[in-house]
């Protein structure tokens, strides 16, 4: 603890001069260089400045001891998801801000707050504040430079930039495995972001290990996130008896916990698996019930109607699924997002008119979709491969089923730059 920057605290607390504060005891010069800790001032002195002050070296050590653990339990909270908790935390941790910014905890700090703005999904404020302390980088330690880049990695993958997420998740693997015992949710993140690229054999290896780690601490709610992200991974590769029985037991165990998000994401997912395995009656109803749990106008609730909308066309039921899209796209704010882009598609699709299909697919989905997904970059540029086949164009037609083979290798070989 450097005592010097604590006996600054208390000063300006107290609206005390450098003189008033070290008259009879040291020269102003002498405190200075305490007080900014280029100079330790001998015990006796230190205790005569604090007994000025009214404050002791015992309680002061003990205070910072205390918020240290504090500090400590409120990163552990954020990452078990006790969100009651890590409030309380929060609040009790600002109350004590300027006295922390006097100590070495002072950067842990601002970065665990960091970690609490993506927590409670506050993307402009994060950015905000990474913008402050970024000019700190200089003066943080190994563990905290990890924290920046492993933050940074989780704000890119909310942001939808999975790729970026990935690489910088990439170049902190091996500080990742160093640091496991302080930062247990890596391996978690690491591959939620990779399925997310439709990089299933990547997300299940990542899950296994993140998987083994919450075991090991005992981090019941995230062993139940990691199950339901298991069991999408396994119904994309076809292994549909394990993940069905993933399922059920995530399903059980997240009514039994009452954690009504890993609810709404199972019911999702047995949506999907319903729909793999040919029952779409099935399928429709889970989407459904998944459906109208969810918040509107998110990005989880226009996956779940794009899924839904997709099965309804699958049965035919096209009137339903146009009045569904026309909707939501009538609600939609951000027409350059992923998900208004795929409802769109779909929308031109059930209403069979091919000409703004191809238009809209060449002028928007294409250009933007390759950012941020490349199976269904690749799956656009098929269809056009397919529509321009139909219309005579060869020329055009090898062109895209030539893009759609190169983005399907980049894919396969989780090569993520764009093209």
């Amino acid at each position: 603890m450097s005592i010097g920057r604590i006996i600054y605290y208390h000063r300006k607390k107290q609206s005390k001069t450098q003189e008033q504060l070290c008259k009879g005891i040291c020269s102003t010069t002498h405190l200075s260089k305490i007080e900014n800790s280029s100079k330790e001032g001998n015990l006796e002195t230190l205790e005569l400045l604090c007994k000025r002050l009214g404050v002791s070296i015992e309680e002061e050590t003990a205070k910072t001891l205390y918020l240290k653990r504090q500090l400590a339990q409120f990163f552990e909270a954020i990452e078990r998801l006790h969100r009651d908790h890590a409030e309380r935390l929060y609040q009790e941790l600002e109350r004590h801000r300027d006295y922390i910014q006097c100590t070495e905890m002072v950067y842990l700090y601002e970065l665990y707050m960091l970690r609490y703005l993506l927590f409670t999904h506050n993307p402009t404020e994060y950015e905000q504040a990474s913008l402050g302390l970024k000019k700190n980088m200089s003066k943080f330690s190994s563990f905290e430079k990890y924290l920046w880049e492993f933050f940074q990695g989780i704000y890119y993958g909310q942001k939808q930039q999975y790729s970026k997420a990935i690489a910088i998740f990439d170049k902190i693997e091996d500080k990742a495995d160093l640091y496991s015992d302080k930062v247990t949710d890596y391996h978690y993140y690491k591959a939620a972001n990779h399925g997310l690229l439709k990089h299933f054999t990547l997300s299940l290896h990542y899950s296994h290990k993140a998987l083994r780690i919450f075991q090991n601490t005992g981090n019941i709610l995230r062993i139940l996130h990691v199950k339901i992200g298991l069991s999408a991974n396994l119904i994309y590769i076809n292994d549909l008896e394990r993940a069905e029985d993933l399922l059920h037991t995530a399903l059980n165990d997240a009514e039994m916990l009452k954690d009504n998000e890993s609810k709404i994401t199972a019911l999702h997912n047995f949506g999907l698996l319903n729909r793999k395995k040919g029952r779409l009656q099935e399928s429709l109803d889970y989407f459904s019930q998944s459906l109208k749990l969810k918040k509107k106008h998110t990005m989880s609730y226009y996956g779940t109607l794009v899924e839904m909308v997709q099965v309804l066309l699958d049965l035919e039921e096209s009137e339903v699924a146009i009045t569904l899209l026309q909707e939501n796209l009538r609600d939609f704010k951000d027409q350059e997002s992923v998900k208004y882009i795929e409802l769109m598609v779909l929308y031109l699709d059930a209403i069979k008119d091919d000409k703004r299909l191809s238009d809209y697919l060449i002028d928007r989905g294409l250009p933007i979709m390759k950012q941020y997904d490349l199976y269904k970059s690749a799956s656009f540029s098929e269809r056009l491969a397919v529509y321009f086949k139909e219309k005579g164009d060869l020329v055009s037609s090898n062109q895209y089923l030539q893009l759609s083979n190169e983005l399907l290798k980049k894919l396969i070989f989780n090569h993520n730059e764009p093209i």
